[in-house]
């Protein structure tokens, strides 16, 4: 999950960055976003709603436990371990995307960090000057010219769009599915290792619902799709 939504972590940098410099949201400021593809609105706010009492109410106490039981240096450890899973997709993506300096910055991240580094716990690749790539399935349908379609909001996951949410699934299963054929008996594994992802993946965002106002919705909205044509276009 986090792989895979490091989009997503980018996107809430950026949205911290505007309440730390005192940016308020206002009407005009979410004109544009107004104007996207979301036909299904309702049914978006509903879920983004779900979303917000779900993290309120569970996610976020979860966290706090998991932050009390593990000290920082074994949840960044953590982080590092699923960001290396991540790798081999990315390896695929810029494969499929013709970007050969990607591709071989991704396997030589994945070379360091799974020897050196032991199995990713320690991202040595980024002290040796090599810096994670991001690349999904989503970017790559974009490369070839799929437009993002609907706008959506995923249950628990947050921002996507039809195009990205086919384009996760995708990518999730190129790292399941190779697990699932080889390692059978390792099934439960990869089932608690998902979950153990997605805490350590909202552990690493400070984002917190209701900090943008009355028009938060339409503020994600436009940034993430805005950031995510960005990414294709890069």
């Amino acid at each position: 999950m986090k792989k895979s939504r490091i989009a997503l972590l980018l996107l809430f940098v950026m949205l911290d960055v505007g309440c730390a410099t005192g940016m308020k949201p206002s009407p005009d400021a979410t004109s544009n976003a107004r104007a996207v593809y979301d036909p299904w609105e309702p049914m978006n706010r509903h879920i983004y709603r779900f979303n917000a009492n779900f993290d309120k109410f569970v996610f976020l106490p979860v966290i706090r436990g998991y932050r009390f039981i593990l000290p920082r240096f074994a949840r960044t450890g953590l982080s590092n371990f699923f960001s290396n899973l991540e790798e081999p997709s990315i390896i695929v993506n810029s494969i499929l995307q013709f970007a050969p300096i990607k591709t071989v910055k991704s396997v030589a991240r994945l070379t360091v960090n799974s020897t050196v580094g032991i199995g990713g716990l320690f991202d040595v690749a980024q002290h040796w000057k090599l810096p994670g790539e991001h690349e999904d399935f989503g970017q790559t349908l974009g490369f070839y010219g799929l437009g993002p379609g609907p706008y959506l909001v995923l249950p628990l996951l947050g921002p996507s769009s039809l195009r990205d949410t086919g384009g996760l699934l995708v990518d999730r299963a190129m790292i399941s599915i190779p697990v699932g054929i080889w390692l059978p008996s390792a099934a439960p594994y990869v089932t608690g290792s998902s979950l153990l992802e997605a805490i350590q993946t909202r552990d690493d965002l400070s984002f917190r619902y209701g900090e943008l106002g009355p028009f938060e919705y339409n503020l994600i909205r436009g940034v993430y799709l805005e950031f995510r044509k960005h990414e294709v276009q890069r």
